[in-house]
């Protein structure tokens, strides 16, 4: 939706707007005022994010995804900010860590060989 044409931008935009009506219902539902001061993707982490997908094959005009994203996310930002405050939940990063794992290669009862 940000960088990526055809299909899948049709799709993302689906499903962003599934998941902006949940988190708007979500802070709702708890009370919680949107924080509009929130900043996740500073320049070195939106550097990071398009190294790691062009590594992957993604290859993205990043002046037109910045710009996009741009105003993409203050339609949610501010809501998934405060819920994770509420909730005490931190949100992730952009891009994960380079020793990162996906949830289904370990479980909370096994000691990630990573650390």
């Amino acid at each position: 939706m940000a960088g990526v044409p055809g299909p899948p931008a049709v799709q993302a935009r689906l499903t962003f707007a599934m998941a902006r009506h949940a988190v708007v219902d979500l802070s709702q539902i708890f009370g919680t005022a949107p924080h509009h001061n929130s900043e996740r993707l500073t320049e070195a982490e939106f550097a990071r994010l398009a190294t790691l997908l062009a590594n992957h094959g993604v290859k993205l005009d990043e002046a037109v995804v910045r710009n996009r994203l741009q105003k993409l996310r203050p339609m949610y930002e501010p809501y998934v900010s405060s819920l994770a405050h509420y909730l005490s939940m931190p949100l992730p990063t952009w891009a994960p860590s380079l020793k990162a794992r996906d949830n289904w290669q370990t479980s909370a009862w096994e000691r990630d060989e990573a650390d």
